[in-house]
Order: structure tokens, then sequence, then C-alpha cells
């Protein structure tokens, strides 16, 4: 992904974030409180109990059909997790060679299993906050952190760096372009240059946040984003908040997949 693209679809998460969807009127922190939830029920499945996570792709999908946000954004952003993901998968499977289950001739290992299960998981979690990201905005996130009891300096470092990152970026595309106009048709930053090329934008990047932080002292920033207080939680907020944990505990509990195999040996 280059640099200009990387600009745009941070743009594009934001301009996401101001549909007017069923999603999208939500209370900020009953869909902060459904995704630190979920994120908390995928990951405490064992890593062999790929089955039990199954049920828990409703969530991503009935979000998605109901805020009307495309696919598209949210699986370019995922291609920058799943690599983490699947070295640790392909780890699983040079590491844990004991026999799970066998279909036939075929003899699927345990780390078979753990490798399916590592990226389900990475999945379903960073599809769950790219979804709470595209449906509310960063400031607001930030706001119900506070509220929730996460210090505000840690709030606030998060709001400045998600806000001026794409100062940065671009930063680092004036630089890019510059470098490509008296580079001769050159298509790249030659290794040899990269050096510099990173440390002018770190002292460009140094410049532009004191002069940023001038201007906000200047709009009467005194440490915190002030903006309208989002209202109180609503009887729709606490139903939706109450039934999907609730559903979400159902599901790390009691396994349908297992259920349904049960039933049918039984016929």
């Amino acid at each position: 992904m280059s640099l200009g693209s990387a600009l745009t679809d941070i743009d594009h998460l934001e301009r996401l974030a101001l549909g007017i969807s069923p999603v999208h009127r939500l209370h900020p922190r009953a869909k902060l409180l459904t995704t630190i939830a979920y994120i908390i029920t995928v990951i405490s499945f064992p890593s062999w109990n790929v089955s039990g996570v199954v049920p828990f792709l409703f969530y991503p999908a009935i979000l998605m059909s109901l805020s009307g946000t495309p696919y598209k954004p949210l699986l370019t952003r995922l291609l920058g997790a799943l690599p983490f993901s699947l070295m640790g998968g392909l780890s699983n499977i040079v590491l844990l060679r004991g026999t799970a289950f066998s279909l036939g001739s075929l003899t699927v290992s345990l780390g078979m299993v753990s490798f399916v299960s590592i990226m389900l998981k990475t999945l379903l979690t960073v599809f769950a906050v790219l979804i709470l990201i595209a449906t509310t905005s960063f400031i607001e996130i930030s706001r119900q952190l506070s509220v929730l009891g996460m210090p505000k300096i840690l709030s606030l470092q998060l709001v400045m760096t998600y806000r001026y990152l794409s100062v940065l970026i671009g930063e680092a595309v004036s630089m890019f372009t510059a470098y490509i106009l008296r580079s001769g048709g050159q298509k790249g930053i030659r290794m040899q240059d990269m050096g510099s090329f990173l440390g002018q934008l770190i002292l460009r990047s140094f410049d532009r946040a004191e002069r940023v932080y001038q201007a906000m002292k200047c709009r009467g920033f005194e440490g915190a984003y002030r903006g309208k207080a989002s209202a109180g939680f609503s009887a729709s907020d606490y139903g939706y908040t109450l039934a999907l944990i609730a559903l979400m505990i159902f599901f790390r509990f009691f396994n349908l997949s297992v259920f349904a195999g049960n039933l049918l040996q039984g016929r």
C-alpha cells in the first residue's frame, strides 16, 4: 500500500463514522462495551476449540449489514494484522505435531487446528475493532474509555496519535514526491538515502507537531478535547448491550456445533 493510499484509507474510516444507520445511532459506550466483551469472549476459547468460535461470525456480519459498512476497506486493513498471526500459527504447526483427529486417511495435527483457531480469532477481533471505528468517531471512543476508567492522558494520547497520523503521512507523501521529482525517474527511495529521508521526516514531524500544538492552544485547547457530550443510555442502548453480552456468554459456554453433532448421532 502506498503512502497516499494509507492517507486516503484513514480519511475513509472517518467518513464512515459519520453515517446515520441504526448502529451509528447507538450510544458509543454501548458499542465500546459490546466490542470489549466480544474480543474477551473470542480470545478466551482454547486454541483447539475452533467450532466454538465459528458462531461468533454473526457479530461482524450483522453489524456490517445494519451499518452499511463496506467489506473492502476493512479487509484491506485486516491484511496488516494477518502476518503476525500467520507467523504464530505456522510455528504451532511445526511445534504441535500431536494428532487432533483424522478424516479418513488425512490426519489433522493439533498445530493445524491451532493455526486455524489463531487466524479465525484474528479475523474476528480485528473486524470487531474496525467496525467500532467505522461506526463511532475516535474522539467519542476515547471519551468513553475515559468514562470507563482509562487515565485521561492515555486517552488523549490515543486521540492525538490517531488524529495526526494523517498529518505525519501527509509530510511523508510530500517528501517522497519531492524525492521522486529530483531523482531522475527513480521509482523508490534508494537504500543509501533511506537514513537521511527518515531523519528529515522526524525533524519535519517535530516542527509540524509544535506548530499544530501552538495552533491548538490559540483555539483554547487546555489538555482535553471539548465537544458535545453524548446523550444518556436509552432503553434501546441497554437492550442492545445486555442482549449481545448475554448471547456471547451463551455461545461461549454452549457449543452449538457439538450439540448439532450429538443430535445427528442420536438420530
